[in-house]
Order: structure tokens, then sequence, then C-alpha cells
């Protein structure tokens, strides 16, 4: 009997000190962090500000236009003053890196006097209002952020400008997030005014990615024309038919207007 015992006991020492993927630090993924610029803009007041991470983690920056690779750690000012594509994630050796997180940042637009978001139907989520599509900042990925404006039925923006100038191009920050129902599909209808003349251009918004992926992306129209007044009409499209919500009308979250 002591001889059975003794097997037993040795059964269960060896079974404990052998190591498992479930216990190993180098098995272990960080947790994405929150990470987000305070400006949508290149400058030496664009910052990084992160969540979700402690005192030993560092930040990993890879600035993508020039292959430029650094990493800082958490006291560290870490600022996005080259325009162009970042790719941003934590570290913690001997820990498994996070996500890489992808930012984006644009150079600085034209002047806008003013932006107003006209509907039929009060929008659901308008926590910003119309301000957040003029004010700079780039929104949290998060749909619950201050930053978006969003609807799933027709709106219309009224663009003022301060004075008649050549517009090149129009962008527009939009939110992709297929889980949440949130899916940039949408007829743009875009009537350009001057003093002299009304042009009427017509776009679609289609962003794609798969239902699991959440970012926030850009698309431009290309405008070529003098302008004292834009007006955008937005008819949102229904989700794509591999979306579980498929026939029903697609969310379209904005967050920043440009005019280049």
């Amino acid at each position: 009997m002591i001889r059975i015992l003794g097997l037993i006991l040795l059964l269960v020492l060896s079974h404990c000190t052998r190591k498992t993927k479930y216990i190993e630090a180098s098995n272990v993924q960080l947790t994405t962090p929150l990470i987000n610029s305070t400006s949508l803009f290149a400058s030496k007041s664009n910052k990084i500000e992160t969540a979700y991470m402690n005192s030993s983690t560092s930040l990993e920056v890879i600035y993508l236009d020039r292959a430029e690779n650094k990493t800082y750690n958490s006291k560290e000012s870490v600022v996005l003053d080259q325009i162009g594509t970042y790719k941003l994630r934590a570290i913690n050796p001997p820990f498994l890196p996070s996500e890489w997180i992808e930012i984006k940042v644009l150079p600085q637009g034209k002047p806008i006097k003013s932006i107003d978001w006209i509907s039929d139907v009060s929008p659901n989520y308008f926590k910003g209002g119309s301000a957040v599509l003029n004010d700079g900042k780039s929104a949290d990925i998060s749909f619950h952020s201050n930053g978006w404006t969003g609807s799933n039925s027709p709106f219309r923006l009224k663009v003022k400008l301060d004075a008649p100038i050549a517009v090149d191009s129009l962008t527009l920050g939009v939110l992709y997030n297929p889980s949440a129902w949130i899916c940039p599909r949408s007829e743009v209808q875009i009537t350009i005014k001057d003093k002299l003349a009304v042009v009427q251009k017509e776009f679609d918004i289609a962003v794609e990615g798969n239902l699991n992926e959440q970012k926030h992306a850009f698309v431009s129209f290309d405008l070529r024309e003098k302008a004292s007044e834009i007006q955008l009409d937005f008819i949102p499209k229904n989700l794509p038919k591999e979306h579980p919500g498929a026939g029903t009308p697609a969310w379209l979250f904005l967050d920043e207007l440009i005019i280049y």
C-alpha cells in the first residue's frame, strides 16, 4: 500500500511541475490598450493618450511612411508631428505584445465657418452634435465616445466657408464597427454652391473590412470646384448580405469633416 501511495504522489508531483502554456508568461498576450491621439492633424501638440497600460509596459511606435521604429516607456511623451500612418502596440517582455493599433495623421484643412446637421428624424447618437465634425480631435474607437455623431436615416450637412475658395477635396472620418451595425455604406450627394454656379456630384461610401473589425477610417471625395457653401445629403444603405442584420439600414457614424 505504501508503494502504491508513493507512486501516486510521484505522478502528482511530476504533473504539477510540468510547464503548460497557461502559466508561461511568454504565452500570455497583453491586453490591447486604448490608444488615442489628441488631434487628427500633425503638430507638436498632437500627443498620444493611453489607457489600460501599467508603469512596466512600454509603447512601440512604427511610423510606416519612413519605416521608423521607436519604443517609449510609460513616462515618455509620444508626439505625432508627421503626416502619415502610425502603428502602435503595448510591449512588456516576456509577455506577448498586444494587437497593433493604427492611427492616421492628416494635414490641416482649410478654414470652415460652420457645419450644421439637418435631419427630419432626431439622431439617436448625437452626443457631440455638429461640433465634433470640425473640432480637429480624433474620436475614440468606441461608438460610445462623444466624438462620434451617427444616424441610420437620411440627413444633411450644410458647410459654410469663411469666403469663396478653391476646394480640391473633402474628407470624412467614419467609424467601421459592423458588430454594432455601424457600417459606412451610404449614398452621398454633394451640392457645391458659389455666387456664380451650383454644381452637384454623387458619390458612394463603402468601407471594406471583416465583420469583427473595428477601425477609424477616412473617405475622400474629389471636388475641384470653387465654393462658398457645400451641402452633403446622406442616404444610408442597407447592411451587406453577409451581415446578420442584412436588409436593414446601416448606421453611419462621422467624426470629422475636412476640406482641402
